[in-house]
């Protein structure tokens, strides 16, 4: 298990790693289309571009877990049991890295931008759950039946890039005095997204588990 444990906490900074250099691209946009740059407001925007990059790694990386790093740690030895655990330690710690960056920003440049953001922080974690989840499943169904799978890949990639280019072409609204207003409406939880949450963190356990139980050892 401790072998185990080092292997997905190495996998979550590296991921940590791909979520930081896709947010800095993402600012980097942000930078050269805003006019008028207010760098207040602009301190505390930068979390949801890191929340965007988040949503957009995760997918991908949870994708390629299921079809890479799960068959070479059964290769290895490892129990599926522990896999299974493992994985969800890298997607819990992977998750509470990213709100304690958000929260961190938000807390040193304080102002009414910043405290709708931690007040968000309840519907940023659902959004961040359902892709984590989104992603996984659409690695485990790959494994499980290819066609299926590659057809969810191009669907959840096409959704995935569509968000990482809204979040570029929004740039100038987010760094205008809409930014509050924009803001306000990620405060208000809807009372289905943690359902959505929960359901999708449960159908992607259940995929896992059965692939698990089923899946070869490949040498």
């Amino acid at each position: 298990m401790k072998r185990n444990l080092k292997f997905w906490t190495r996998y979550t900074w590296e991921s940590a790693g791909m979520v930081l250099c896709t947010a800095a691209v993402l600012v980097v946009a942000s930078l050269f289309s805003a006019e008028g740059l207010d760098f207040a407001v602009f301190a505390t925007v930068v979390p949801y571009y890191l929340c965007v990059a988040a949503v957009f790694v995760m997918m991908m990386v949870n994708s390629g877990a299921q079809t890479l790093s799960v068959p070479l740690l059964l290769a290895m030895g490892e129990t599926r049991r522990n896999i299974l655990l493992g994985f969800h330690y890298y997607r819990a710690l992977i998750i509470a890295v990213t709100l304690a960056l958000c929260s961190v920003i938000w807390l040193l440049a304080p102002g009414e931008v910043s405290a709708v953001g931690l007040r968000s922080i309840p519907t940023i974690l659902c959004v961040l759950v359902i892709a984590s989840a989104m992603g996984s499943i659409m690695g485990t169904v790959f494994v499980r039946w290819k066609w299926a799978g590659m057809i969810l890949i191009i669907l959840l990639c096409g959704l995935g890039g569509g968000m990482v280019g809204f979040a570029g072409s929004m740039a100038g609204n987010f760094l205008t005095a809409r930014t509050f207003e924009i803001a306000s409406h990620l405060a208000a939880l809807p009372w289905w997204l943690p359902a959505a949450a929960l359901a999708a963190l449960a159908l992607d356990v259940g995929f896992q588990w059965m692939l698990l139980r089923r899946q070869e050892v490949k040498l």
